[in-house]
């Protein structure tokens, strides 16, 4: 009997899951870029969870844990004198690795981000 109440209580306190989103972000420009882990809403209006500013040609993680998992979560990267909208890519909990590019690696080439298989 106890162990009943005990497992139902368990799944009480799981209906509230939270879990967590990691960036490995590779820098791959020519110039420092600004990485942003957002959360989205229904009210259009996005929300920074994380923030973080990589040199360039190198590598970085971006966290945030402890969110509901019925968000949704996205990371974007902007660099200054990107001519473009700051690429943005869905994410899904846990690790995500990405790669950050520029046409013709110039500081005024527009930004691209691609998934990194590992």
């Amino acid at each position: 009997m106890v162990k009943a109440a005990i497992g139902i209580l368990g799944l009480v306190f799981l209906g509230g899951c939270t879990v967590g989103y990691t960036v490995d972000v590779r820098n791959d420009t020519a110039q420092p870029i600004g990485v942003a882990l957002m959360r989205g809403s229904g009210s259009g209006q996005p929300g920074t969870l994380a923030v973080e500013r990589l040199g360039p040609g190198s590598r970085g993680r971006v966290s945030r844990f402890g969110l509901s998992d019925d968000l949704k979560v996205y990371v974007e990267v902007d660099a200054q004198g990107n001519p473009g909208t700051p690429p943005q890519m869905d994410l899904k909990p846990g690790l995500t690795v990405v790669r950050v590019t520029q046409d013709a690696d110039l500081p005024t080439g527009k930004m691209h981000m691609t998934r990194v298989e590992e």
